[in-house]
């Protein structure tokens, strides 16, 4: 069976499930897994990965129409998106993998539901990537990172009416599966979904419903991870955030609509396609920062718990991810910068250039001001600031977290109680900054850190080059848990991640893969 054929048939196969969470904040993580958005922490098709995918609707009465989005791993760039229509009940699945001629993530998928446009079997995109990057990276940069799906309102049956016949909007009718195959009628579909006004009209508010699950395939190996997204929900009735699949620009004031730096300050030309976002106002009177704000908050950790193994006798090798799917709507990066407008001061921030070279952080600052408090005022963020987000030198163009603590003394334990019994510095982080040889640099919004691999070039669970990592410990710590310190900026927040670990191991010709997901305490 050819690799891309395995990977689509197990999509096919591959259903998610879940019970509703209860929502006590204004935007909560869902603990039953079902919900208003989806976060998918983490997509790879390195190497002989292959990420499957699947979104069920379980409103046996409304269909969804969501927003689709994959993010590149490294600065979280928009690499593919696409809107779904979910029939009541209806399931969708779908393959990431690598397209062997062009290097790029693909997606697959034979699933008879409706999408916009008709058919999303297609090479994901290096637009929006570092225009200064080789054609190599720019492929490997679509292979690697996170999804993120957001429903924009309910398709309802029309409950006006008597018959069956009429018991639908025209809508309803296009996308609700018949034998098991959604008409998707396209004069339909373009008239109801073609325009903004039009979709407003055609649609209800959202309700919670969706769900979704993945799987990451080594198609070599026969190694396989998986896990289920984050689900999130507002605590009041959410408000209709649809937008047309379509380019052109928004109509109104675009930071009404999107607190992403680089579409808020025009560094990027926002497109209906990039709307809704998660950090589109998803409850009334709300505005982009705060909604961005809540949906950080929902998933934000001070402290991050798990367990390794690197055990060379069963050829143990361990990734730990953190995903942190809403930092692009605090600070992301403008590769068009001009040098000259750069200081060591935070000038960066009002560096709107798109005529440059220089890779600069672009805050979400709200007074459109150089300033060097260091304050939220200045960056609009309680989570990310100059003191923890960073280029590491120079000549770096993805931003790295600089705050994740050292585990060391307390925080480094094998599996015998045993732990350093002073501060350490007996490992290295690869590759080592030459100022900060301890440093712990977690650079990507994808970020994957490697235990004992050897160094960023070696082999890996997950194969992951895009935003990669490696901590070396000596040989007393082959197997054993970790701590790290993830608080914000703030000194008190917590930040977004979300992520597990991703265990190898081998039994003779046999591989496993398993994973831990993070724990907090």
């Amino acid at each position: 069976m050819k690799k891309s054929t395995l990977a689509l048939s197990i999509a096919a196969a591959i259903g998610s499930l879940g019970m509703v969470g209860a929502a006590n904040a204004a935007m909560n993580a869902q603990a039953g897994g079902v919900g208003h958005q989806l976060v998918f922490p983490y997509f790879s098709a390195q190497g002989d990965n292959a990420t499957l995918l699947s979104i069920t609707n379980t409103d046996t009465t409304n269909g969804k129409l969501v927003k689709v989005r994959f993010r590149g791993a490294a600065n979280s760039d928009d690499l593919f998106d696409f809107t779904l229509a979910l029939s009541p009940g209806d399931v969708w699945t779908a393959a990431v993998t690598k397209d062997a001629a062009t290097g790029l993530a693909k997606l697959a998928t034979t699933d008879k539901s409706c999408t916009l446009p008709a058919s999303v079997n297609a090479n994901f995109s290096t637009f929006r990537l570092d225009p200064s990057a080789s054609d190599a990276d720019k492929a490997a940069g679509t292979r690697e990172g996170y999804a993120e799906v957001i429903t924009m309102g309910d398709i309802a049956p029309n409950p006006s009416s008597n018959t069956a016949a009429q018991n639908a909007t025209a809508l309803f009718t296009a996308i609700k599966h018949v034998a098991g195959v959604a008409p998707c009628t396209a004069a339909v579909m373009t008239e109801k979904l073609g325009t903004k006004t039009a979709g407003d009209s055609a649609l209800a508010a959202p309700t919670a419903g969706i769900t979704g699950d993945w799987i990451i395939l080594n198609q070599t190996s026969t190694a396989a991870w998986s896990g289920s997204a984050t689900a999130l929900s507002p605590s009041t009735t959410a408000s209709k955030v649809f937008w047309p699949q379509t380019s052109g620009a928004p109509a109104g004031t675009i930071t009404d609509f999107t607190a992403d730096p680089l579409l808020a300050k025009a560094v990027v030309t926002a497109q209906n396609f990039d709307l809704p976002d998660m950090s589109t106002p998803y409850e009334s009177g709300i505005t982009a920062a705060t909604q961005a704000n809540n949906a950080t908050a929902a998933i934000a950790k001070t402290n991050i718990v798990n367990q390794y193994v690197t055990d060379d006798s069963i050829a143990a090798v361990t990734d730990l991810l953190f995903s942190q799917p809403t930092r692009r709507y605090h600070v992301a990066v403008n590769y068009t910068a001009k040098a000259d407008d750069v200081t060591t001061t935070p000038n960066e921030l009002n560096n709107l250039s798109t005529t440059g070279t220089k890779a600069v952080a672009i805050f979400r600052n709200t007074t459109g001001t150089a300033q060097e408090d260091g304050t939220a005022t200045a960056y609009g963020s309680a989570y990310y600031r100059p003191t923890n987000i960073v280029f590491p030198t120079a000549a770096d163009r993805t931003l790295c977290l600089n705050s994740i603590s050292q585990p060391g003394q307390n925080n480094r334990f094998d599996r015998e109680e045993t732990t350093p019994g002073a501060a350490t510095t007996d490992f290295t982080i690869s590759p080592v900054i030459v100022a900060a040889p301890t440093t712990v640099y977690v650079c990507g919004e994808a970020a994957v850190v490697s235990i004992n691999a050897g160094g960023v070039t070696d082999p890996s669970a997950l194969g992951a080059t895009v935003a990669r990592k490696d901590i070396t410990y000596t040989a007393a710590y082959t197997d054993g848990w970790l701590s790290f310190s993830t608080l914000a900026a703030d000194g008190t927040s917590g930040l977004p991640i979300l992520g597990q670990a991703f265990i190898r191991a081998a039994n003779g010709a046999v591989n496993y893969g398993f994973g831990y997901a993070h724990k907090t305490k």
